[in-house]
């Protein structure tokens, strides 16, 4: 007989043949997938739910005044018990909703910064400006796949963690050269190159989880280094259309170093119309710390 781990570790390897399209009532995080990873199946990783509810509680003491400010209520569906290996956005009425799930919590990949960015890529589904998904009926409100992940790291993880100890977390961290170096040549104060350093590498261990969901587990757990992405490998493909749908592992690690790197400060919100306010644009001659081409068509 399998044991549950085994079991689990299976219905990884089958994933890459479970993905559907996104929902179309919500934002999530990865296409909708029949992996579940309920309360004691956990594979040797993870939070545990006490981190999981300090990492809501953190983003959410940043982002709840914001939202108020702009007529909303932030809620937060802590959906600890549900084995569901995603997370969501939503809007009803007022209510500008984030569903997080257990089970990506669960996932062996993940981590506190790694959900923590997760928080605030749904977050960038709510607040994330320019590109709003097209030609849907979240069109008014919803930013897209790849926008959400550039708020993620940009906005998000930096304002919630611009006070924090970085320092401390990337000193037990295997920062590659890359990340320190191009985080170097945009901040000049220590601190602001251990944030820099923090949120990339926050990045990489999403991009991970991606890679890992979108290529497949075997039964022993161990994934082929193929394609596996990295910094210093850029995806190098460019859309003739921008994609509203969720961008390949390492185009979304691109999208989140990119997000890192960019000097434009957290507290200038992007704009909803317009590809240049908050950002760092290639419509404005920026060549570091852009929207990536393999997601995101220049604007005219």
């Amino acid at each position: 007989m399998k044991s549950l781990v085994t079991v689990l570790a299976m219905a990884c390897f089958t994933l890459t043949t479970s993905f559907a399209s996104p929902a179309k009532d919500h934002c999530n995080f990865i296409p909708k997938n029949n992996l579940n990873i309920p309360v004691g199946m956990e594979l040797n990783g993870g939070i545990d739910q006490a981190t999981f509810n300090r990492v809501i509680d953190n983003v959410s003491s940043f982002y709840a005044p914001i939202i108020k400010s702009k007529g909303g209520v932030l809620k937060v569906n802590r959906l600890w018990t549900d084995g569901t290996v995603n997370a969501s956005a939503q809007r009803q009425g007022k209510s500008w909703i984030l569903n997080m799930y257990g089970g990506l919590a669960r996932h062996s990949i993940t981590t506190e910064d790694g959900f923590t960015l997760v928080m605030c890529h749904e977050m960038g589904h709510q607040l994330g400006g320019y590109p709003l998904i097209s030609n849907s009926k979240d069109s008014e409100w919803a930013a897209n796949e790849g926008q959400a992940d550039y708020f993620a790291t940009m906005k998000c993880f930096r304002r919630v963690f611009e006070k924090a100890d970085n320092a401390s977390v990337v000193a037990g961290l295997d920062v590659p050269e890359i990340v320190k170096t191009k985080c170097s040549d945009t901040f000049k104060s220590s601190t602001e190159i251990a944030l820099c350093e923090r949120e990339s590498m926050a990045g990489n261990t999403l991009a991970l989880l991606l890679w890992t969901l979108s290529n497949g587990n075997n039964a022993n757990g161990i994934v082929s280094s193929r394609d596996k992405p990295a910094f210093d490998t850029p995806d190098t493909s460019v859309v003739s259309t921008t994609d509203d749908s969720h961008p390949a592992a390492q185009c979304r690690l691109d999208t989140y170093f990119n997000g890192s790197i960019c000097g434009v400060p957290f507290t200038q919100d992007f704009g909803k119309a317009d590809p240049i306010t908050g950002a760092c644009a290639m419509e404005k001659g920026d060549q570091i710390g852009v929207r990536p081409l393999c997601w995101y068509k220049t604007k005219e």
